[in-house]
């Protein structure tokens, strides 16, 4: 007890020793100068590929790196499930075309590619929007050296988007009929993965309707939605086959050839009706929540873009391996295909933060860029890049995107306008189009009906 007295006594003497004269100063330096905080901007970036797998992966990746790199400006990045519930491109566009309408801009990175334009000109009346509210690309210095050359030598590109550039051709796209090749195996079918022709088509499409009348099941030929149809794809290209020139089948000009073109190939639907191809549920099908209906072995086909692998990936990798991308058929032999190059993004020219939208997306047009594309989506892009074959992968998506880029080369095609069918003043009868394909693959009107009622609204 005496001795712990002793060492609080000690202990108290020692704290009263250090006095304020003999604690140390600290004195600031005069070379010292601090640094100002940074006035940071939110910048509001609708987003996309979100669920897609590595393209999601892509996303974020930029998105990160980008704030690195310009710390005084913080990204908001939501995609357009997340801010309107839905992304398919009917409701993006109008979306958008209400944000123009209302003037008040509240994203100022949009997403923008020919889909949407459509859309977009749909609910404006206006198929030439793009030039009076986005920004026009070819305008900012130091972007053409970062797009692929093609991207500004062939009109198609600006064709797209009201005649301007709007962003980067990041992604570059291949269309395909997709097939399980799980379910041809059980039905017997040994599908050409290229140069299909419509005959085969129709061969493999009478078979599967044999199987089901056989077996009593009900296994459709073709997937199809209500919110994004895609029978379309194929109605395009066997159109395009018809017509030799490939400046021809994508000019924007009505002609006998076209019109005898149209006829032909509503009347290819016409004998694809008789087998009842469509999968029963489409009316009710929207396209992000049913997009594994394939997967789950309810149809054989699966007609879209070169994008549903990373779709099907962000589902189920292991289903993903059953899924086989082949060449859309033709009627003849031709040496172009249905594909395109498109911006993914683009910038308001109302946008509250303009420049840094406009910096966002020239971050995207750089060459490591291109290269993480191609071996993240399986995907060729317009972005100007140093990547070549051998640094593909070798599953049937790789080989599949060197196939068709050593066929077809730059003579690739897709429009989302009747313009290609009947002449630019129509573009927007593609809606009527769209439906009435669908009318005839259910036999409810014949291919002559459909024919006569467009023409009709031709100007």
């Amino acid at each position: 007890m005496k001795s712990k007295l002793i060492l609080c006594v000690l202990l108290t003497l020692l704290l009263i020793g250090c006095s304020d004269k003999d604690a140390p100063t600290v004195k600031k330096r005069d070379d010292f100068k601090e640094i100002p905080k940074s006035i940071e901007k939110s910048l509001n970036w609708m987003g996309h590929w979100m669920q897609e797998h590595d393209r999601a992966t892509l996303v974020k990746e930029v998105a990160q790196n980008f704030e690195l790199m310009n710390p005084d400006i913080e990204v908001n990045l939501k995609s357009s499930i997340q801010i309107m519930t839905s992304r398919g491109p009917e409701i993006v566009g109008k979306f958008l075309a209400d944000m123009i309408k209302s003037g008040n801009i509240e994203w100022d990175v949009i997403r923008m590619n020919q889909f949407i334009y459509q859309h977009v000109a749909e609910q404006l009346n206006d198929p030439n929007w793009g030039k009076k509210h986005l920004v026009n690309f070819e305008e900012i210095e130091g972007f053409k050296q970062t797009q692929k050359s093609f991207i500004f030598d062939d009109p198609v590109y600006r064709n797209q988007t009201g005649g301007i550039l709007v962003g980067p051709y990041i992604e570059g796209y291949y269309m395909a009929i997709f097939y399980n090749k799980d379910v041809a195996e059980k039905m017997g079918i040994e599908i050409k993965q290229y140069n299909m022709t419509f005959e085969d088509l129709l061969g493999y499409v009478k078979t599967v309707y044999e199987y089901n009348n056989k077996h009593n099941t009900n296994i459709a030929a073709f997937y199809e939605s209500a919110n994004w149809i895609t029978m379309k794809v194929l109605f395009q290209n066997l159109f395009k086959s018809e017509l030799e020139s490939f400046d021809e089948a994508k000019k924007e000009v009505g002609s006998d050839e076209k019109n005898r073109a149209f006829l032909k190939t509503l009347h290819s639907f016409e004998e694809l009706s008789k087998y009842n191809p469509l999968i029963d549920s489409y009316k009710d099908n929207v396209f992000f929540q049913t997009r594994h209906l394939v997967l789950n072995d309810e149809c054989l086909f699966f007609i879209n873009g070169i994008w549903m692998y990373n779709h099907w990936m962000g589902i189920d990798e292991k289903k993903t391996e059953k899924m086989i991308p082949a060449e859309l058929p033709v009627f003849r032999k031709v040496n172009h295909y249905s594909g395109s190059f498109i911006p993914t993004w683009a910038v308001l020219k109302d946008s509250p933060n303009k420049e840094e939208a406009i910096k966002l997306l020239m971050f995207w047009s750089r060459p490591q860029i291109a290269e993480k594309w191609v071996r993240y989506a399986k995907a060729p892009t317009g972005l100007a890049g140093n990547i070549s074959s051998s640094d593909i992968g070798n599953d049937p998506f790789d080989q599949f995107l060197i196939k068709i880029a050593d066929k077809y080369g730059s003579n690739i095609h897709y429009s989302d306008n009747a313009g290609y069918i009947l002449g630019k003043e129509n573009q927007l009868l593609q809606q009527d189009i769209n439906e009435k394909l669908l009318q005839i693959l259910e036999g409810k009107i014949t291919a002559q009906q459909v024919y006569s009622e467009i023409i009709i609204e031709v100007k």
